[in-house]
C-alpha cells in the first residue's frame, strides 16, 4: 500500500513539475510569438510539449552548421550543372573549322567551366572542414543545455485565414529565456532534419572523405 501511495505521489510531483514548465514555456512563446503574427490578437495555443535539450541536435550552433554544409551542398550541385551545362557548350563550338565567333564562345564556355570547377572546388573544401567540425561536436559526450518545446498554435495569416503554426524553442537551464527558435514548417529546417537523420546512420554519412578533385580545364 505504501509503495502505491508513494508511487501516486512521485507521479504527482512529475505532473506538477512538468505543468510548471509548460507554463513558463508558454508565457515566453506567447510574448515572442506574438511579435512576428500578422494579427497577435488572434494568437491561440493549442499544444506545447516541453523537453530537456541536450547537445548536438539542440544546439543553435550545431544547427547553424548543418544550414551552412546545406547550402554547400547545394552550391556544389549548383557548380556540377553548369559545369555539365558548360562542357556541352564547348562541344558544340570545338572543331577543327572554327570560325572567330566559335572561338568567342568557346573561350566563353570553358571559362564557364573552369569558374565553376573552382567555385566547386572551394565549396567542397569548406564542406568537408565543416563536416569535421559536425563529427567532432557529434563524439561528445551530451550535455544539458536547457529547455526545449515544440509549440502548436492557430493565428490568423494576411488574409485573415486562420491557419496551423509549429514551432521549435529553445530555452535556457532556468526557463528564463528564449536562446533559439525555428519554424518547423520552413524548408530550411526540414532539410536539417533530414540531414540530422543521416548523421544518425539513417541513410548516408555526413562526411564525404572522397571528394572528387576537379581541375580547371587547361589552357
Amino acid at each position: 500500500m505504501r509503495r502505491v501511495l508513494l508511487g501516486a505521489l512521485l507521479a504527482m510531483l512529475c505532473v506538477s513539475c512538468s505543468k510548471s514548465l509548460e507554463e513558463k514555456a508558454n508565457a515566453l512563446i506567447a510574448d515572442d510569438i506574438k511579435k512576428v503574427l500578422y494579427h497577435p490578437e488572434t494568437y491561440d495555443p493549442a499544444e506545447t510539449q516541453v523537453d530537456s535539450a541536450f547537445t548536438p541536435f539542440d544546439d543553435p550552433v550545431f544547427y547553424e552548421k548543418t544550414v551552412q554544409l546545406c547550402k554547400l551542398g547545394m552550391s556544389i550541385d549548383e557548380c556540377d550543372r553548369k559545369m555539365k551545362q558548360a562542357k556541352s557548350s564547348m562541344s558544340i563550338w570545338s572543331g577543327p573549322y572554327q570560325s572567330a565567333f566559335d572561338r568567342n564562345e568557346y573561350q566563353e564556355a570553358k571559362d564557364e567551366y573552369n569558374e565553376n570547377a573552382r567555385n566547386k572546388k572551394n565549396a567542397e573544401i569548406k564542406a568537408k572542414k565543416i563536416a569535421s567540425e559536425l563529427k567532432t561536436m557529434l563524439d561528445k559526450e551530451q550535455q544539458f543545455i536547457g529547455f526545449k518545446a515544440r509549440h502548436r498554435y492557430r493565428a490568423d495569416n494576411n488574409a485573415g485565414q486562420t491557419i496551423f503554426g509549429e514551432m521549435k524553442y529553445l530555452f535556457d537551464k532556468d526557463l528564463r529565456k528564449i536562446v533559439a527558435t525555428y519554424d518547423m514548417d520552413d524548408d530550411e529546417y526540414k532539410a536539417v532534419q533530414i540531414v540530422y537523420k543521416q548523421m544518425l546512420g539513417e541513410d548516408v554519412q555526413i562526411e564525404n572523405e572522397n571528394f572528387d578533385d576537379i581541375e580547371p580545364l587547361d589552357e
